[in-house]
């Protein structure tokens, strides 16, 4: 009876995503992190105001969420980038997509925008890797200047066409990396910034939230999104 109602929810699921089709795809060395460029023709994304997120179908009866790093209006392409040296459903489908795939998807969620114009900070591993830089694409620098620092699972070898000077990378060496960017905090002006972006592993959104609240010098409005635990 279970794996019955099981089915036909993901059959409803199914009837409200919308088919898109992958243009590229790029494994960045050592091969575990793909760049893929997706073709979204039904997506209004010129009416985008907030952090969208897609529900990707991955397996049958299976999904998970990845937010669009960047995006084309004209073109109405939009680009994942996915961890994938690690086990799970996401993982193996992302490794195994090739140019010319159907893929299933659907918005799934949004996150806010700031509140008030400022200077950004951006914490978080590579799984926020898109929720940052989506909100980068959303915000405009003038009024919107912006600082992060994210967490890498390898040492990936950038591409040339990967121009994002705001941020600063870091190789992940143990734990959820609380402990990799609490002393990368401790040498930031934390009075400047206006609002806060923590996205990521649960654990490390918790705990850096958690430390923000105590430090005497923060003011700003902490945005914080927990992906996976």
């Amino acid at each position: 009876m279970a794996n019955l109602l099981k089915k036909a929810a993901s059959g409803l699921m199914e009837r409200m995503l919308t088919p898109a089709q992958v243009v590229s795809v790029r494994a960045w060395q050592p091969s575990t992190l793909h760049e893929i460029v997706i073709h979204t023709p039904t997506v209004a994304m010129e009416k985008w105001e907030s952090i969208k997120r897609f529900k990707c179908q991955v397996e049958t009866l299976t999904y998970r969420d990845y937010t669009p790093a960047e995006w084309d209006v004209d073109t109405r392409q939009c680009t994942f980038y996915i961890e994938t040296g690690h086990a799970g459903a996401g993982s193996r489908w992302a490794r195994q997509l090739k140019a010319g795939d159907t893929i299933l998807l659907g918005l799934a969620h949004a996150a806010p925008l700031p509140e008030k114009p400022g200077k950004i900070l951006c914490l978080g591993d590579a799984s926020a890797l898109g929720h940052f830089l989506s909100l980068r694409q959303l915000t405009n620098r003038e009024h919107y200047p912006m600082q992060g620092c994210v967490l890498l699972t390898d040492d990936y070898a950038f591409p040339a066409s990967w121009q994002y000077p705001e941020f600063e990378f870091k190789v992940k060496s143990h734990g959820n990396g609380q402990a990799e960017l609490e002393p990368w905090l401790q040498t930031q002006s934390l009075q400047v910034y206006t609002s806060i972006y923590i996205a990521g592993n649960i654990p490390l959104v918790q705990g850096l939230r958690k430390k923000l609240k105590t430090m005497p010098d923060v003011h700003a409005k902490i945005y914080a999104l927990g992906f996976w635990s």
